[in-house]
């Protein structure tokens, strides 16, 4: 692996440039027009990205313009709901966005999205992996493209701890043994999923008695754990302030480059996630965004973009061979083994259970 995979300092989840982008942003009312934005889009061959921080590879902006022509102007978020919060308030003017796909079927119902047209992106036609078309978020592939996937799981240090944890319940009874040693992600659906799984319930489930256990559970064990963090978490366990700690994969390829650590999906289950491209409503430069996405689809392309975040790409398997390196193609962390996707739930809270989720999330987190 190269070592500046291992040097990046954000997570997938990261911020780069976020105070710079609220001021703007507060500048606005919650809008990017105005001198902010006209400026570049009188220039024409504009491609305005919101995304993820540290979600592209640098060198894939220089390529895609030096291809295309097409110059890409960045503002970043740091959460699927601050991106959605955002477009909510009547932002307007970004042509691509990556939410994750419980997110991507929230702003198709909020009207947030406008279509994407399959007769412009040939190379995804023609590279995109069967598995990931007519996804239950998007069953008629209408509204959003992935952009790679991953799973949620659970990374420690061999190092530091002698227990090696194979089970949900095994991780959560390492919390109480090494108080405030592990952290958890700043995610509901995750660490609430992930206690429902534990219990032997659905990671969707939306039962108000099975999420009351799972409440019970997690305000129990707050005063065990390190810290909630879906930022910082591989600078704490790298530095060994943690001891591990509820991850994604890719942040934890990255532990693994650094320190004796392991990445495990528990044997009760896990998430896998899909980040999907879509272009929000009153996109300047629609045409551009697709350009961005079919760019991405082709297989040179996408694997420049594995070996930098190190998640899953959605291309066809064979086309991954020979252009993307050998040690993250065969890595099973990158890209589960059958056996472990048969573990793999994708999330599909109703709305009746993600405002449970948040009730529960508000909670735990004041506790």
């Amino acid at each position: 692996m190269k070592e500046s995979l291992w040097e990046r300092p954000f997570d997938r989840k990261g911020f780069v440039a976020a105070s710079a982008f609220a001021a703007l942003a507060a500048a606005s009312g919650g809008r990017l027009t105005g001198s902010a934005l006209g400026a570049a889009e009188q220039q024409g061959g504009v491609l305005h990205y919101y995304n993820w921080a540290a979600y592209v590879n640098p060198k894939t902006y220089s390529d895609f313009t030096k291809a295309t022509g097409i110059k890409v102007k960045k503002s970043f978020y740091t959460s699927n709901e601050t991106m959605l919060a955002k477009l909510n308030a009547g932002a307007r003017g970004y042509d691509l966005a990556v939410p994750t796909e419980y997110m991507v079927r929230i702003l198709i119902e909020e009207d947030l999205l406008e279509k994407i047209d399959l007769k412009k992106l040939p190379n995804v036609r023609r590279n995109i992996d069967a598995k990931f078309f007519g996804l239950p978020y998007d069953a008629k592939n209408e509204w959003s493209i992935p952009k790679d996937w991953g799973t949620t799981g659970f990374v420690y240090r061999k190092d530091l701890i002698k227990e090696r944890p194979t089970t949900w319940r095994e991780v959560y009874g390492l919390f109480k043994k090494y108080p405030r040693r592990f952290t958890l992600l700043d995610g509901s659906l995750e660490t609430v999923g992930s206690v429902l799984m534990m219990m032997g319930y659905s990671y969707n489930s939306d039962s108000a008695s099975e999420l009351d256990k799972a409440r019970k559970f997690l305000i129990d064990l707050k005063p065990f754990v390190h810290s909630i963090d879906s930022v910082n978490l591989k600078q704490k366990i790298i530095g060994g302030k943690a001891y591990g700690g509820m991850a994604w994969n890719g942040d934890s390829a990255v532990i693994i480059g650094k320190k004796p650590a392991e990445y495990i999906i528990p044997g009760e289950g896990a998430e896998f996630w899909i980040d999907a491209y879509v272009i929000p409503t009153g996109a300047k430069n629609p045409d551009a965004a697709h350009k961005w996405i079919d760019f991405c689809y082709q297989p040179k392309l996408n694997a420049q973009e594995t070996s930098y975040t190190y998640y899953g790409s959605p291309l066809k398997r064979n086309l991954l061979k020979g252009v993307l390196a050998k040690d993250i193609y065969t890595n099973t962390d990158v890209f589960p083994t059958p056996n472990l996707v048969k573990r793999l739930v994708s999330a599909n809270v109703s709305a009746k259970g993600t405002r449970s989720r948040e009730r529960i999330w508000t909670e735990f987190k004041s506790a």
